[in-house]
């Protein structure tokens, strides 16, 4: 749906929600329609879910920094930035007082923010159709859902607000009394309201939204619903959200592995894996869209690509952990397993491996480098990247819900799932062999599957704390052997400081455990 990233909407959105104001002051953009004069017919609602849509493709979303601030915190990548930013962040000791450790937190405020109105406002809009009235509404609680999400599980206790801002204090929001359980409870709420919305896809609905891909769906709900159960240990509740999608028929596994990362857009298309993604094009045009309110003149490109690549700013580089665990097992034919090349970038004269971003080889023949959502295995400006970025992608859910079969029992049909996967990377069949297993070998054997399956795309870290490797001696231990980048972790970091800047201008704010040090 290329259509989310190209419309502008002029409304009087509130990009800075927190940002301090003077009450006597009252300015009028001429540019911008106040929410009162907007509204009123089913354009502009369908405009003003467009515009949450629209948030996902800013810096503190999926354009760079929500698969930064995950990717840096795993032990598949390795910071080599200039930029403290980044490097204290693969460390675990980046302060508060660091302005980009608010990026991410302002950017999914600005998604909250477009979906608290649409929330609000679209149910008002008269000429709008039941059913399409529906689906918006489905699209914005499922994306508020989707940003609470991904805040919690970055900064933990946040400011949880759910109406438009009307006066001053709602300017100042508290985060005092806000706990991650109640931060999961609402999210849950909003996909309940999502998955009962929703359509399963648009190809049969009726409305301007027929046919369109990219929006959210019945799938897209139920998947992020049992994430959010999994998270939280639930996995008998978990289940059953995934069941639903597996047995949907609307999702398979694509044949094409690296075609997953690619940017063109016939390829992108082509791929009946993908359920819900941010889209990205190869726009040339000259404001770059690291943020603020959209116009004609934004390019959309997936920053992502630039900052992973070896060629390019060169930010972060495979650990020897990962190279190790992709190359583990070799395909039925006895090649190398496709993910490898998909993922890391590596001169290896005896697999076919003497490309470097469409021509011949050219970096230190005997260092690794990301491939993955870098243009290193079809070269192009990584400016103009328009690599989409998966949020959530089907082998991801079969994976999810072998764990889940695993956990409540049934270790054989969770075997079933996991050689599904394998089998698109053409490995041998170990299927009965993992269905042997007990729970913790499973476990283990399911913890490599993620991590070669998964690799470089925002999972690994947020797997790592929630089965509780990081309160684990050992398995701390083996981190650092991973990655020594683990060795300045401490237990208060797991996850990210409430930036500074936030705490200061309101009174209400108070830092989370990341702030105490």
């Amino acid at each position: 749906m290329k259509k989310y990233k190209t419309k502008i909407v002029l409304l009087a959105l509130t990009a800075a929600l927190f940002c301090g104001c003077e009450k006597e002051l009252e300015i009028v953009n001429p540019n911008q329609l106040a929410s009162e004069a907007y509204y009123t017919n089913q354009d502009q609602a369908i405009a003003s879910v467009d515009a949450v849509y629209n948030a996902l493709i800013i810096d503190g979303t999926f354009q760079r920094m929500t698969p930064a601030v995950n990717d840096s915190r795993s032990d598949e990548i390795r910071s080599r930035s200039p930029w403290a930013f980044l490097s204290q962040t693969a460390n675990f000791t980046v302060p508060a007082t660091d302005g980009a450790v608010g990026w991410c937190y302002e950017g999914y405020y600005v998604l909250i923010n477009r979906a608290n109105q649409a929330l609000e406002n679209v149910p008002n809009v008269e000429d709008v159709d039941s059913g399409l009235k529906d689906r918006l509404l489905g699209q914005a609680y499922f994306l508020r859902a989707l940003a609470y999400f991904n805040l919690t599980n970055i900064f933990d206790n946040v400011p949880l607000l759910l109406t438009v801002p009307k006066s001053g204090d709602d300017f100042y929001p508290s985060n005092q009394d806000v706990t991650q359980e109640m931060i999961y409870a609402q999210v849950e709420a909003d996909l309940i309201e999502a998955i009962a919305k929703l359509p399963v896809n648009y190809a049969s609905v009726s409305g301007p939204d027929t046919g369109q891909v990219g929006r959210a769906t019945k799938g897209a709900a139920q998947s992020l619903m049992g994430k959010l159960k999994l998270y939280q240990g639930l996995h008998d509740e978990a289940l059953p959200y995934f069941q639903e999608v597996v047995n949907s028929q609307e999702y398979e596994l694509s044949d094409n592995y690296g075609g997953l990362f690619s940017q063109d857009p016939g390829i992108e298309a082509a791929n009946p894996g993908r359920i819900f993604w941010a889209e990205f094009t190869q726009s040339q045009n000259s404001d770059l869209n690291w943020g603020g309110d959209p116009n004609v003149n934004w390019r959309q490109f997936l920053a992502v690509s630039p900052t992973y690549s070896g060629a390019d700013f060169y930010d972060y580089f495979p650990t020897q952990f990962l190279v190790d665990e992709l190359s583990q097992e070799r395909t039925v034919d006895d090649e190398i397993d496709p993910r490898f090349s998909a993922t890391i970038l590596s001169y290896q004269p005896d697999e076919g491996l003497t490309q470097a971003y469409g021509t011949d080889y050219f970096l230190d023949p005997n260092l690794f480098y990301i491939a993955k959502y870098t243009l290193a295995n079809e070269g192009g400006d990584p400016f103009t990247s328009g690599i989409n970025y998966h949020v959530i992608r089907f082998a991801d859910v079969l994976l999810m819900y072998a764990e889940c079969l695993a956990n409540t029992g049934n270790i054989p049909l969770a075997a079933a799932q996991v050689q599904r996967v394998r089998d698109r990377a053409n490995l041998p069949d170990r299927e009965a062999e993992f269905a042997g297993y007990a729970l913790p070998q499973f476990m283990e054997q399911l913890a490599h599957e993620r991590l070669t399956e998964l690799a470089i795309e925002g999972s690994r870290y947020q797997d790592l704390k929630r089965w509780g490797w990081l309160d684990d001696t050992n398995k701390l231990n083996e981190l650092k052997a991973h990655d020594p980048e683990f060795n300045t972790f401490v237990p208060n970091r797991k996850y990210q400081p409430i930036v500074q800047e936030e705490l200061d201008r309101n009174p209400n704010m108070v830092g989370n455990a990341a702030n105490q040090g």
